[in-house]
Formats: structure tokens, C-alpha cells, sequence
């Protein structure tokens, strides 16, 4: 253990205001005596007998966050306006299909899962797994892709269209919500 500073023959505890840890260890009452080490010398015997040990910091850090997923949407959803560009009416939604294939991005990690979307891709939607209420979806194109309707406790939905790798995709997300947002979510089909 560290030598505690000492001012005047007075061994001084480091106390800052705000230092969480320090106020979480005296809340919970872990003090040791400071006449563990012996007194060097009379001004030291008379010093406090009790100094505050700090917490353990390792407890409090988190794990980084780790990225599952981040991309684009499916590049299927762009075939059939692709086919219909042959009639000038189609030239519209693949124009659309295309923009959304360049501005819209996923990305989902172990804390949550974020949307960056709008022209130019400035909007940012993010939520965190403890957010979700139910997990709703529907596969597009032959089961590999699928569009997922994320319900959230306050009512508000986030619409993830056309999610490659599906499947891998919404048993993550189930692996990271609630047992309770589990049962109320539509299962897979083969995991039913």
C-alpha cells in the first residue's frame, strides 16, 4: 500500500470532492484502522484512526462496446426497381432504392442498436436493448433478409427495412433483450 501524503507530520487521506468511489466505500461503512501501520512517530499516534479505502475501480469499468453488425441495407430490396428502370415510371423508386442504399446505415453492437438515415444520412436514431417492449418481423427475400419493427416501452417504433443476415441479426438482438420482451416478440420459426 502507498505512503498517504503527509503535511506537518499529519498523514493526510486523498479526498476529493465527487470522487465517487471514496463515497461509495464510506457509505458502505469500509474503514480500516490506521494504526495498522505502525506511528513513526507521537504526531502520528494522534492522528484519525480510521481512513476510507478506496473501491476497487476494476468492478466499475465496462466492457467494450463490441460491433455484431454494421452495413447497409440488403442490396436485394434493389433488383426489382432495378428490372422496372425498363419502363420510365420505374426510374423513380430506383432512384429512391439507390439513395436509401447510400444513406442508410445499421449498426448494432452489445449496447445498442443505432440508424443513421435521412438525406445525406444526418439523422441518428440509437436505442439501448433495455428500451425494446416487443420485436415484430417479416422475411424479404427467400428468408435471408427481413424487415424488423422494434416497439419501444414508450410507445415509439423504429423500423429497420431490409436487414441483411436476418436471422443472425434478430437472435442477437433476442440474445440481448429482456426474458419478458423475449416472450412477447415474434420467435423465429425454427426456434419456436
Amino acid at each position: 500500500r502507498a505512503a498517504l501524503p503527509r503535511r506537518g507530520g499529519l498523514a493526510l487521506a486523498a479526498k476529493r470532492k465527487g470522487d465517487l468511489f471514496s463515497e461509495i466505500a464510506e457509505l458502505e461503512g469500509e474503514k480500516t484502522p490506521a494504526a495498522a501501520a505502525p506511528p513513526t512517530d507521537a504526531a502520528d499516534a494522534a492522528a484519525s484512526t480510521d481512513v476510507a479505502v478506496v473501491a476497487d475501480k476494476s468492478k466499475a469499468v465496462l466492457a467494450p462496446e463490441e460491433t455484431f453488425f454494421e452495413g447497409a441495407p440488403s442490396w436485394t430490396e434493389v433488383v426489382i426497381p432495378a428490372i422496372s428502370i425498363l419502363t420510365v415510371i420505374g426510374i423513380i423508386p430506383f432512384a429512391f432504392t439507390v439513395a436509401r442504399q447510400l444513406w442508410v446505415r445499421f449498426k448494432i453492437t452489445s449496447r445498442r442498436i443505432s440508424v443513421v438515415s435521412g438525406i445525406g444520412g444526418k439523422d441518428l436514431t440509437e436505442i439501448t436493448y433495455d428500451e425494446i417492449y416487443e420485436v415484430k418481423y417479416i422475411f424479404r427475400a427467400f428468408g435471408s433478409v427481413g424487415d424488423m419493427v422494434i416497439e419501444l416501452r414508450d410507445g415509439a417504433k423504429l423500423e429497420m427495412r431490409s436487414v441483411p443476415n436476418f436471422p443472425e441479426v434478430y437472435r442477437y438482438i433476442m440474445s440481448k433483450v429482456d426474458p419478458e420482451v423475449k416472450a412477447a416478440s415474434t420467435p423465429m420459426s425454427d426456434d419456436a
